[in-house]
């Protein structure tokens, strides 16, 4: 709720979702880790209404994401 003051918020993770268990694959370390999680958590904060806090990052990795993903 956009009304509630004070505490912090909380990313609810579901381990059973594909995204998450495709995660689960790649190598902490690598880049391509790193981007997908920055990737879900700015969709998170996007989600409810907040800003990204690098609208360029985003982008790039968003960009790099879908270059990939047209291969």
């Amino acid at each position: 709720d956009r009304d509630f003051q004070g505490g912090q918020r909380l990313l609810e993770i579901n381990p059973k979702h594909a995204l998450i268990k495709k995660l689960e694959t790649l190598n902490e370390g690598s880049d391509d880790f790193t981007d997908a999680v920055y990737l879900l958590l700015d969709q998170a904060k996007i989600i409810q209404g907040e800003p990204v806090k690098d609208p360029s990052a985003f982008t790039r990795r968003m960009a790099s994401f879908i270059e990939k993903a047209m291969r």
